[in-house]
């Protein structure tokens, strides 16, 4: 049997080591595309699970990282997972003045994050998206949302009268942006995620008459990859 090299351990007190100019390449766990240069060294990775999360406040953009060896790991912060937070990074280095909340809708949750001056200074989980798969309603569209969305304490009522998967699925999207109402109303939201989950939460905003901006994911990481890069040299 082939014996493994051991990995150097993680010394998140030892930071990573980036010059401005040099090549980089970035690598999300569990994608096989690489981002930036193939063969460049440092490596930032995204997504490795022995890495500790950053407490749920603070800079979306780190102003440091750990590192093993030549690799730079990007942590989660909180509950937004790293590769959720890659994306923020992107986010805010388009739109650098931006404040208001983050919708990012994942398999299992999706995670509201108030953004203020660069950095988080509020989470709150929904299991929406565990629901919806429960319930069979993650592939289509939302409809009737606003009895859920003025009161969404009704909502297994609500359920219940439901005659369609598309009325559940609204009982379901409208309850959650009725019960988050502290949360956006009077922000404007930016939409984190793909499918058609993704898609019903930016329907059920703008129902709620919050401005929404819908991202691209890929086009969002690169970018995060890029403003890593450029804040560590």
């Amino acid at each position: 049997m082939r014996k493994v090299a051991p990995q150097p351990p993680i010394d998140p007190t030892r930071p990573c080591a980036y010059l401005a100019g040099m090549n980089w390449q970035g690598r999300i766990i569990g994608d096989n595309r690489i981002w930036g240069a193939a063969s460049a060294s440092p490596l930032f990775v995204v997504g490795d699970e022995a890495i500790a999360p950053d407490g749920p406040l603070g800079k979306v953009l780190p102003e440091g990282l750990a590192a093993t060896g030549d690799t730079c790991h990007l942590p989660a912060i909180g509950q937004v997972a790293a590769v959720d937070r890659l994306s923020l990074i992107g986010f805010q280095s388009l739109n650098p003045h931006w404040d208001g909340v983050a919708v990012i809708v994942g398999v299992s949750a999706t995670i509201w994050a108030t953004l203020s001056a660069g950095e988080i200074i509020h989470q709150q989980g929904s299991a929406t998206p565990q629901m919806a798969a429960a319930l069979s309603l993650d592939q289509v569209q939302p409809r009737g949302m606003e009895g859920a969305l003025d009161r969404p304490e009704r909502l297994p009522l609500l359920l219940h009268s439901a005659a369609a998967p598309e009325d559940r699925l609204g009982a379901l999207m409208g309850a959650e942006v009725g019960a988050t109402r502290t949360l956006w109303l009077g922000q404007q939201a930016v939409l984190l995620g793909d499918g058609a989950l993704t898609r019903a939460y930016g329907g059920a905003l703008s129902a709620a008459h919050v401005p929404v901006t819908l991202t691209d994911s890929r086009a969002l990481k690169e970018k995060g990859f890029g403003a890593l890069a450029a804040t560590l040299s």
